[in-house]
């Protein structure tokens, strides 16, 4: 019977340089899926931060109308208002929409 000793060394040589560089591949993969998950989380931070600024800007807006100023509004005037307010939600979501 021949020794196969040497031969087994050798594949478990090649299975060691396989395992080797599909390690490195691996962690060249996860790497670059972290700076994807990187990228994306700071562009969710930062339309979070726009949406944040604008909520304010309303707030501050809606702050300047005075409430004693302010009459009720009269049943004719509820559905133009809805409307209004309803174009602004589209707008402002455009925008945050056209900054990604």
């Amino acid at each position: 019977m021949r020794d196969i000793r040497g031969d087994l060394q050798d594949r478990s040589n090649r299975l060691a340089e396989q395992i080797s560089a599909t390690q490195a591949q691996f962690d060249k993969v996860i790497e670059q899926l972290k700076l994807e998950h990187q990228g994306k989380l700071e562009d969710l931070k930062s339309d979070l931060d726009t949406v944040r600024m604008v909520m304010k800007t309303e707030d501050r807006l809606g702050s300047r109308i005075s409430p004693s100023k302010q009459s009720e509004p009269r049943p004719s005037q509820r559905p133009q208002r809805a409307q209004s307010q309803q174009a602004t939600s589209d707008s402002l979501m455009r925008k945050v929409s056209a900054l990604r």
